[in-house]
């Protein structure tokens, strides 16, 4: 029996994935991208209509399953902290096996393109704007769990742990020192755990 349209769909875009995760978006050709799909670059086009239409896909496909992950970790069977404790592990040990030290592509994406490419920087915007909720939630039940302070405001944190976890995931493109990624990741986990702190320094006025 044939697949689905959906499932064939869905499998591009998984090889598609790969090889702009592992190139970028700029070193990916449309010959890449025909080699790694089995698609003819007629069907390609008229599948996603250009590279960039694809690449488009591609970053929801990757943002929508991210998401889905964080909130999964609210049903981890020792509560939702040690669900985001789990997963910072697993990214350090990625970078340190060598299984996967591509970084996040979404955040990726972020740096080589957002700037220079309205459409990428509106699918990133978001995707941010859904992971930072996803976030704000997993924090709200942590803090009903007992591990994260009650005066904690959950969006602030949620800003705290994206910023923290794409910063990691950069760092282990770079770096493979089981104990300096630990130590970040262990001041990620401090950071959401801490009481609120006072602030200790003033923006100045703008001027």
């Amino acid at each position: 029996m044939p697949r689905s349209p959906e499932y064939v769909r869905a499998d591009v875009l998984a090889r598609a994935q790969r090889v702009f995760w592992r190139q970028g978006y700029a070193r990916t050709s449309v010959a890449d991208l025909v080699a790694a799909t089995g698609l003819k670059p007629g069907s390609l086009y008229a599948a996603f209509g250009s590279k960039k239409g694809l690449f488009l896909e591609v970053l929801d496909s990757y943002c929508r399953d991210f998401v889905k992950r964080v909130k999964r970790l609210r049903d981890h069977e020792s509560g939702a902290l040690a669900g985001l404790a789990a997963v910072l592990d697993q990214i350090v040990d990625n970078a340190v096996t060598g299984a996967d030290r591509r970084g996040c592509l979404a955040v990726n994406a972020l740096l080589e393109t957002a700037q220079h490419d309205a459409d990428i920087d509106a699918r990133l915007r978001r995707h941010n704007a859904r992971t930072l909720e996803a976030f704000a939630a997993l924090v709200t039940l942590a803090q009903a769990q007992g591990d994260v302070p009650a005066d904690r405001d959950p969006g602030d944190v949620a800003v705290f742990l994206v910023n923290s976890i794409w910063g990691l995931r950069v760092m282990c493109r770079a770096d493979n020192d089981r104990h300096r990624l630990n130590a970040v990741a262990a001041g990620i986990l401090a950071g959401v755990t801490q009481p609120q702190a006072k602030a200790r320094f003033r923006l100045s006025p703008a001027r």
